[in-house]
């Protein structure tokens, strides 16, 4: 009985399946671990059938109607007999005299698209998009793709067809991530040569074994064996032929793991230690035990938040996946007993806290980058004070993450903020403690990520905000926070900077905090956000230095889609030369350009009220009008025509060059603006990487 895609998704019973290869290995697989593999899904493929354990689905989608001279050595015939209960997956092309076999099982019918990668394609397929890398291989037909409407270089399979190189097992792995397993483990695929375990069956038909111990009196298994450039080498699969350098199956497994199954938050591992994959950057997997996770450090700063703390650590150690992360919390200020609390406690929840013992305070941003400097994990993860973390959901980031890639859990959050695109408005309490007024639902919460992991099953975005997780080496490449930014737009910056410097931002949907919103600083007793006087004095100046600043070093305002996804336009090297300049409109005017040239008199009293304030040095930013005006662009204007809506060209500068695609050296008439091009250059890839910070990035 033919069955269709959503019925065959039915047959699932768990979320990790084995894939049955045919390698030596299988021979070492112990009582106790079969018993595990009966527990979950398995798929096998080509001869498998030589083996007692029946696999749940059998992938026979190979064409491989003309190869078998007899019916007693035939891959189909054999499979159905002796695995009947499976659920075979089948060729739409397969021929009626092998189809007849499966008249009374149960199977399903996929399309098979073949296309093969060369040696000389690794690097430029590791440099090209997820979305694209399908785009560089070498395709039997293309045709399939406008056939069905499907995008023209995607690897991952669709309700159509599954795509095949090199061999059955890409096929079969194919399957795999089209039922929707998040767990796929690889038994018996070693790789290391042509050894199979049914040369060690004597039962079994000369079809299923490896050339040497019969298995070449298969025409086509003998052909591919003299084919290979080295004989003595590794599977066949995994080298080249003596005419054509195609890319080894063990390396086209680690790219669609790495391009394309970690970004859909799919494990791939290999179970066998030796296995060719683990050289290439395969996990191994043990077959028993649930999935694998490298530890992580949680980087927590801390400003007078005892009472978030004795929320905060406690949810990381119930919900972790792994019991064992490292959680360093910088206390930054204690008012509270904030280091009384985390002393007695330290053992219990086995943290590290470090104390800044100057005096002054070290800042939101320098305090994660001193958390992750002293942290001994290859992995971090940035975590607020006022957050509770979700069930699981450390490993749920985890499944997406890799070299150049980022990724953010959801947040929850009580009503405070406006609904957006990125997170969840939810009310599970407005204050960390439980036995107070609109105090931490904690059990509704815990049943709530339930049932959003059900909701938002497949989910992902590209936003970025906190708590996220990343490569400590990766994040010291860019040299950390930028220090200018001491306690707001940290965060915002940092994100421009992994934005325009190439790594990959994913939002998780399975992974999910209580966010109690920026209550340990903004509103350290306030509820409304509209209400800005409930922001604390403290804040609001930092908020608005930080502000001053981040127009300073990127030429525009924070910029963002509705899942906060950073929007960086190009920075330009701006001139302002302002007529009729007052101290008031300096103050407005001179965080939005490179240099500024007004009249003499005001400069020295501006410079000596707003030098503390900024990392800049004003003295060589501002300029007057006589002085030689050296910069890319020069805008020219009087501040006696200034308005609001002319003051807005000022503040999208950036954008509107950006969008003028025949921008070239000239002069031009922008309202009441002159605009002189000198030179047409960008200078925001400069802004990726911080000199002079704890990590030494100068």
């Amino acid at each position: 009985m033919q069955i269709s895609l959503n019925e065959l998704k039915k047959k699932k019973t768990s979320n990790r399946i084995y894939i049955l290869g045919s390698g030596k290995s299988i021979l070492d697989i112990s009582k106790q671990e079969w018993g595990e593999i009966e527990k979950h899904d398995s798929i096998g493929f080509n001869h498998w059938y030589v083996h007692e354990h029946k696999p749940t689905f059998y992938d026979l989608s190979y064409l491989a109607n003309d190869y078998f001279e007899t019916s007693d050595v035939d891959m189909f015939k054999l499979a159905q007999e002796k695995c009947s209960d499976s659920v075979f997956i089948l060729n739409h092309s397969l021929d009626e005299y092998h189809n007849n076999f499966f008249t009374d099982s149960t199977f399903y019918k996929t399309h098979v698209n073949h296309f093969d990668y060369f040696e000389g394609d690794v690097e430029k397929i590791w440099k090209t998009h997820t979305d694209d890398i399908g785009k560089l291989a070498t395709y039997w037909s293309v045709d399939i793709f406008n056939h069905f409407n499907q995008p023209y270089g995607s690897l991952m399979p669709n309700e159509h067809f599954i795509n095949k190189s090199r061999g059955q097992l890409f096929s079969t792995i194919q399957i795999a991530v089209l039922l929707g397993y998040t767990d796929i483990r690889l038994l018996g695929v070693d790789l290391n040569d042509e050894g199979k375990f049914q040369d060690d069956y004597d039962d079994a038909p000369y079809s299923a074994k490896s050339v040497g111990n019969g298995g070449e009196k298969l025409k086509a298994r003998l052909s591919a064996f003299e084919n290979m450039k080295d004989q003595d080498g590794v599977h066949n699969t995994c080298q080249g032929t003596k005419d054509k350098d195609y890319l080894g199956i063990h390396k086209l497994i680690n790219i669609f793991t790495n391009k394309c199954l970690k970004n859909n938050g799919i494990f791939l591992t290999v179970c066998n230690p030796n296995s060719l994959l683990t050289k290439v950057n395969i996990n191994y997997q043990s077959i028993i035990g649930e999935i694998k996770m490298d530890k992580i450090t949680f980087c927590i700063p801390s400003k007078n938040n005892r009472r978030y703390l004795e929320a905060c650590i406690p949810s990381i150690r119930k919900n972790s996946y792994r019991d064992d992360h490292d959680i360093i919390v910088f206390v930054d200020a204690d008012n509270d007993g904030t280091v009384e609390w985390l002393e007695s406690v330290k053992d219990k929840y086995n943290l590290r806290y470090i104390v800044n013992d100057t005096d002054n305070l070290y800042g939101i941003g320098r305090a994660y980058d001193k958390c992750i400097d002293e942290s001994t994990t290859d992995i971090f993860m940035i975590f607020h004070a006022d957050m509770m973390l979700g069930k699981n959901a450390d490993l749920e980031a985890f499944k997406y993450l890799d070299k150049k890639k980022v990724v953010c859990a959801t947040r929850i959050e009580p009503p405070l903020h406006p609904e957006h695109g990125e997170k969840i408005i939810r009310d599970f309490g407005m204050w960390p403690e439980k036995d107070v007024e609109e105090g931490w639902l904690e059990e509704d919460f815990d049943k709530y990520v339930e049932d959003a992991k059900v909701e938002f099953k497949d989910k992902t975005t590209n936003g970025c905000f906190a708590p996220w997780m990343m490569y400590k080496d990766d994040f010291i490449s860019i040299g950390g926070h930028d220090p200018r930014f001491a306690s707001a737009r940290e965060d915002s910056d940092v994100f421009n900077r992994l934005s325009i410097g190439g790594f990959e931002l994913i939002q998780s949907w399975q992974s999910f905090v209580y966010h109690l919103t920026a209550r340990g600083g903004q509103f350290q007793h306030g509820k409304l956000t509209q209400d800005h006087n409930q922001k604390s004095e403290e804040w609001q100046k930092l908020m608005n230095n930080s502000t001053r600043e981040f127009f300073r070093k990127w030429g525009t305002t924070v910029l963002h889609n509705n899942l906060l996804k950073p929007i960086v336009p190009p920075k330009y090297d701006i001139g302002f030369v302002v007529h009729n300049c007052t101290h008031d409109s300096l103050r407005e005017l001179e965080p939005w350009c490179s240099s500024i040239y007004v009249d003499s008199p005001m400069i020295s009293g501006y410079i000596e009220e707003e030098q503390p304030n900024t990392y800049s040095d004003l003295r060589e930013k501002i300029n007057s009008k006589m002085n030689n005006q050296t910069n890319d662009i020069i805008i020219e204007f009087d501040v006696k025509d200034l308005n609001q809506e002319q003051f807005s060209y000022i503040t999208q500068f950036s954008q509107i060059l950006a969008n003028d695609e025949e921008l070239e050296e000239g002069e031009f008439e922008l309202g009441i603006f002159t605009v002189k091009v000198n030179k047409v250059k960008t200078y925001e890839e400069e802004l990726i990487v911080n000199e002079n910070t704890m990590f030494n990035t100068n």
